[in-house]
């Protein structure tokens, strides 16, 4: 201990001591004071601190102004008032108006006494390391800041020279409110003696000097609330302490001194805000991480303008300025608001040029459909990547190469309308450069010097030494990004100690070498985002990429960086971001009760929209850029602007009702999407792999066992093991995890989303996974890999595009809205072709009255026809039989419903002489289907012309409403569109399939299940109301009311919860029917099970049984489980009793039934 120390604590024990309270905290100011008073006395004698000012061309920063020195000397000036900051610093701010103080360093004694300090200060350099964060010296033409205490014993020490009774001092909208006169009895402490003295009488007079040092001479006990929180702090008998300490002691700065920052913010933090601080040019935020570190960071400059508050995440990288705090300036640091929304770079970049649009894009994806330019970018990507991989220099083979990536590329090829001539002849201007490009640059023994260097500006001089990864996917959670690679090298460049090797990004453009800012920036983004995933400085690291442009030409570009071009991208991901990211938490939507409010509250924000007419009235998103700024609180534009005379080619169209169903729908994806997901993405770096499993949504630490190519896919076996090395198959733990067939993300440890891709089959030993890419190229056997079920937001991304498409000028947009948002009502053909009753007698024998009814009623429908199946009463029979009819009188069919099983049930009751062509991914197909699965169909298609006549020969489609993005169906257009299970699917997602066809068949029945919707404030504000209860009327919806499936006492029942006795049976037979049981084992099973014989019974009045289960043992460890054991050893004792009691002759309808009952559950 220093020998200050020793003499404080000797001259403390001779004053009485007093205590500081903090709400409930009380801190002892003894030996601990000392310590404080030491490093206030040097934090004083450090000096000022200069303000940062901005050194980019790209941004000025007014508001930054140079510190002037500033004396320690006392002003005797009169000041006229003072102003407080809006919140108490950690140090208030001083000012003197004398010359500056040289910064010196000397052995300051405490002891020394006061008139020995400003001497003392002249002497020697104060070492400025000691310096409070923010002890900051103003400029001389500030106003004093002073924190609430400061001001108060200033009053006491400049006022009448007498004590003055105490005013809790009242901080309202962080400033100090004065009030009125209010006395309070307060406590004094002196040791053990508890006194209580008098209220005394406070001056109300303001302080006729501003000195700067500050004593506590005999001051009286005082209270006041210094922050808006209400803390209290008591100080109790402190005379004479300023004998002690010395004159630049302040109490009030105890509090934040004792607050301990342990954050360090040179090294890439995930932050909380703790609270925002307002200063005269900067910003003061409170901050802590997950571990409950806590720090302050300044922010300054064009920081500045990002919206913080309390309780944001933001990650922040920052340096220390010359007084020791954090700072985020214009040349130093990073500020990444709400990194856990990961926006893609390319959005990013696309914002250089429009914001506006950068952000439709991101929510309106799919609007702007394929064209031939970017499908022509993606087969040149591949052909790159391929001749790469496979180090191809010759010119020959990569013509070959080409020639059966087109070949491959058929589908891509019918999607944007190309056809193979077209591609390849374009190709051409590709193929020398890319032969070029690899003899420079890649050929292993290739001594030829980089093309066209003399006179170019960044034309790379390195060689590739090594492909590492191709389309390499980047998820930076410490920077708010994500975004895929074209290709990731290992090169030597060399410099002048000899060749340096770096893994760097390359990015293809197929388009003229423009080096565009957009192109630039990417890859700035991407080295930035390679940087943080290795754990440097973003910010700072050296950064390079490669830029290949190939077309008629080989140039490969260099793009390096500095911090300027980093930091302005970044704060062009924060701008975008704030209109992505920002919106009102689950519980604020939880309070809305009617959509009209809503609407107005949750509509997307959008930045300001640019002022180029030729660029907007090309734009494919220009109606709902126009939508959003005239109808709703959007910005405001001028009558010259040129959205102002596009609006009417823009919004001609619509009427008031189309925009309030689209601004109704989009804010009801709003509310679903804020609260739908139950595991969201961020939890992959916020949760733990034990958090995670523990969850039932991860299968945590597992290692890579074998891979297997199958083409473009490759199946990869993951064993799993537990900490100990057992097999978790060998122990009593039930699996709990990802499922089969369940899409999930694989990563590593502190790298999130290293592959995608289905489950196709696990146990308690392995888990076997299809993915895109072989992890063994890049991760050896000891990598840990967690796999996490993933609920991707895609759904609600095609959602709104198919809100955006239904505003089209197009024909088939036009006649949707007057169907389904004008209510026009359907018209239907008043006479039937005589053909159709020659086809009627053929097909619909099997058919009830009701069911043929529904049949013809279908048939005659000009627009839409309903038809409400209640259950048991054949509805797939006779979707069945109508669309038999409809390909019997030369009609195409598209048969869609919410899931694949549905679609699946519909196309297997259809003949086999029927062509039939199911789209959609084979593993989600019943097996009885791959046969007519497309990939099957399509196999032998080696050209678009086969391929279109493919599509074209096939009389029914099946997809599921999901899977109607497909460019068949855009390309096609169908007689009728038949819609199973139609009251499960959101009106929204129906959409899509209905653009592909001339009118439709929606079935189903409005009292059984309804769309999925989890939000209760979206299903209270009319998300679950579905297409079919829309359109419902007694014109358009048939019924179908006779059913096969129960007996009369269970018809009862569902006409008592549901139907109102709509329900009938078809049959007396049905009505009748019941359990063929074995009366003579019954008995047996009575003696050991009453319930189970209560169950299996034949009589009538047991036809309906109800098992309450609610009583039973849950385990705790499984609450999150979709499994419920109890349940599945019922239904295992009931099977196992109805196969000992029923005929025999009745086990194959028993089995059947168990089919079913597992295949919908």
């Amino acid at each position: 201990m220093s020998e200050d120390l020793i003499f404080l604590r000797e001259e403390l024990a001779s004053y009485p001591s007093f205590e500081v309270r903090i709400g409930n905290v009380t801190i002892a100011v003894n030996e601990h004071l000392a310590r404080r008073a030491h490093r206030c006395r040097l934090a004083h004698q450090s000096g000022s601190q200069k303000n940062q000012i901005a050194i980019t061309q790209f941004f000025k920063n007014e508001n930054n102004v140079s510190s002037q020195p500033q004396s320690l000397t006392k002003t005797s000036e009169p000041t006229a008032s003072i102003k407080t900051s809006k919140r108490k610093a950690a140090n208030t701010s001083e000012e003197n108006n004398d010359e500056s103080i040289k910064k010196t360093k000397v052995d300051v004694k405490l002891k020394s006494k006061l008139n020995e300090n400003e001497k003392s200060s002249q002497k020697g350099n104060v070492e400025n390391k000691a310096v409070t964060p923010t002890k900051l010296m103003d400029t001389p033409e500030k106003k004093i800041q002073r924190s609430p205490l400061s001001m108060l014993l200033e009053n006491e020490k400049h006022g009448n020279g007498t004590p003055s009774k105490l005013r809790p001092i009242k901080i309202k909208n962080n400033h100090v409110e004065s009030n009125g006169s209010q006395e309070k009895e307060v406590h004094i402490y002196n040791h053990d003696k508890k006194l209580i003295n008098s209220p005394t009488k406070e001056s109300s007079n303001s302080p006729k000097k501003v000195l700067r040092f500050l004593t506590l001479e005999k001051f009286s006990v005082q209270e006041l609330s210094p922050s808006k929180k209400g803390s209290t702090v008591a100080i109790q008998n402190g005379d004479d302490l300023g004998d002690i300490f010395g004159d630049e002691w302040e109490l009030d700065n105890i509090t934040e001194m004792d607050q301990v920052e342990d954050l360090d913010l040179t090294l890439m933090q995930r932050c909380e805000v703790i609270n925002v601080i307002q200063h005269p040019a900067k910003i003061e935020v409170k901050l802590k991480n997950a571990t409950n570190n806590k720090g302050t960071c300044f922010i300054e400059g064009i920081w500045l303008d990002t919206p913080l508050s309390s309780r944001d995440i933001v990650g922040v990288i920052a340096f220390r300025n010359s007084s020791g705090q954090f700072c985020i300036n214009n040349s130093s640091g990073l500020l990444v608001l709400y990194p856990d929304y990961l926006m893609s770079s390319t959005s990013v970049v696309a914002g250089v040029f429009c914001k506006r649009k950068a952000v439709l894009q991101e929510r309106w994806r799919g609007i702007d459909p394929a064209n031939a330019a970017m499908t022509i970018g993606i087969i040149i990507h591949e052909l790159v990547q391929k001749v790469l991989t496979q180090n191809i220099t010759d010119v020959t083979q990569i013509v070959v190469e080409a020639e059966r990536i087109v070949k491959e590329s058929i589908q891509l090829l019918y999607d944007a309308g190309l056809t193979e001539e077209e591609v390849n002849n374009n190709m051409k201007v590709y193929i020398s450069p890319l032969g070029d490009f690899m003899n420079t640059y890649f050929a292993l023994k290739s001594e030829t010097a980089p093309l066209m260097t003399r006179g170019q500006r960044d034309i790379w001089n390195g060689k590739i030494k090594r492909v590492l990864d191709i389309e390499e996917n980047l998820y930076s959670p410490q920077l708010g990004l994500k975004g895929k690679i074209d290709v990731t090298l290992e090169v030597t460049v060399p410099t002048g100690k000899g060749d340096n090797r770096q893994v760097v990004p390359l990015e293809l453009k197929s388009g003229k070498a423009s080096m565009s800012a957009e192109h630039r920036g990417q890859l700035v983004l991407y080295g930035m985002m390679l940087t943080a995933q290795r754990g440097e400085d973003p910010t700072r690291t050296e950064q390079r990429g490669l830029l290949l442009y190939l077309k008629d030409r080989v140039e490969l570009k260099e793009v390096s960086c500095g911090y300027p071009e980093r930091r302005d991208l970044m704060m062009l991901r924060n701008q975008l971001v704030q209109n992505l990211a920002a919106g009102p938490k689950l519980a604020a939507t939880e309070q809305l009760v009617d959509i009209e409010e809503a609407s107005s509250l949750l509509q997307q924000k959008l930045p300001e929209p640019i002022h180029r007419q030729n660029v907007c009235s090309k734009c494919p998103y220009l109606t709902i850029c126009s939508l959003h700024l005239w109808h709703t609180n959007d910005t405001t534009v001028s009558d010259t602007h040129p959205l102002s005379t596009l609006r009417e080619s823009a919004l001609g169209h619509l009427n008031s009702e189309h925009i309030k169903y689209f601004l109704h729908w989009t804010t009801l994806l709003r509310i679903e999407e804020i609260g739908q997901s139950s595991s969201p993405l961020h939890t992959l770096w916020t949760d733990s792999v034990e958090i995670r499993e523990n969850r039932g949504t991860c299968a945590g630490n597992l290692l890579l066992k074998s891979v297997e190519g199958t083409g473009v896919k490759f199946l990869h076996i993951f064993g799993r093991a537990t900490k100990h090395g057992d097999s978790i198959g060998n122990t009593k733990t039930r699996y709990s995890g990802p499922q089969e067939g369940d899409f999930c993300l694989v990563s590593v440890d502190g790298r999130p989303w290293v592959a995608a891709g289905v489950i196709v089959c696990t146990n308690n030993d392995q888990i076997h996974m299809q993915l895109e890419r072989d992890l063994s190229s890049r991760y050896d056997n000891s990598t840990n890999f967690h796999i996490d079920t993933y609920e991707s937001y895609a759904s609600t991304i095609q959602n709104l595009t198919n809100l955006g498409v239904l505003l089209d000028d197009s024909d088939r947009s036009q006649r949707l809205r007057r169907l389904i948002i004008d209510k026009e009502k359907p018209e239907f053909e008043k006479k039937l072709p005589r053909e159709i009753g020659r086809l009627a007698t053929k097909l619909m024998r099997s058919l009830n009255i009701q069911q043929q009814r529904a049949v013809l009623r279908s048939l005659a429908a000009k627009h839409y026809a309903l038809l409400k199946g209640l259950p048991g009463t054949g509805k797939t029979q006779t979707i069945s039989v109508l669309i038999q009819m409809l390909v019997g009188l030369k009609q195409r069919v598209l048969v869609t419903a919410h899931t694949h099983s549905a679609v699946d049930t519909v196309l297997a009751r259809l003949p086999e002489s029927m062509r039939i062509m199911r789209l959609g991914a084979q593993s989600r197909v019943a097996a009885g289907l791959v046969g007519r699965c497309e990939q099957k169909l399509a196999a032998e298609c080696d050209t678009t012309l086969k391929l279109e006549q493919l599509y074209d020969s096939m009389e029914v489609v099946g997809v599921t409403c999901l899977g109607a993005t497909h460019a068949m169906l855009s390309r096609t257009t169908f007689d009728v569109c038949i819609v199973d299970e139609a009251t499960q699917v959101l009106q929204c997602t129906v959409l899509r399939p209905l653009f592909a066809a001339k009118r439709f068949v929606l079935v189903g029945d409005p009292e059984q299940l309804p769309p999925v919707v989890r939000s209760r404030t979206a299903r209270r504000l009319g998300m679950e109301v579905s297409l079919f209860h829309r359109l419902m009327s007694d014109e358009a919806t048939c019924t179908l009311q006779l059913q096969y499936r129960m007996n009369r006492q269970l018809t009862h029942v569902a006409n008592r919860v549901a139907y109102n006795g709509l329900l009938q049976c078809a049959a007396d037979n049905v009505a009748d029917s019941r359990l063929r049981i074995d009366l003579t084992k019954i008995s047996n099973l009575t003696q050991t099970s009453q319930w189970v014989s209560l169950a299996c019974s034949p009589e009538s009045e047991h036809a309906a049984v109800f098992l309450d289960l609610s009583a039973e043992i849950i385990d705790d460890d499984n609450v999150n489980s979709c499994t419920n054991d109890t349940e599945a050893c019922l239904v295992l004792a009931l099977i196992n009793a109805l196969m000992k009691l029923t005929m025999k002759e009745n086990h194959h309808s028993l089995t059947l039934l168990i089919k079913i009952i597992v295949s919908t559950n």
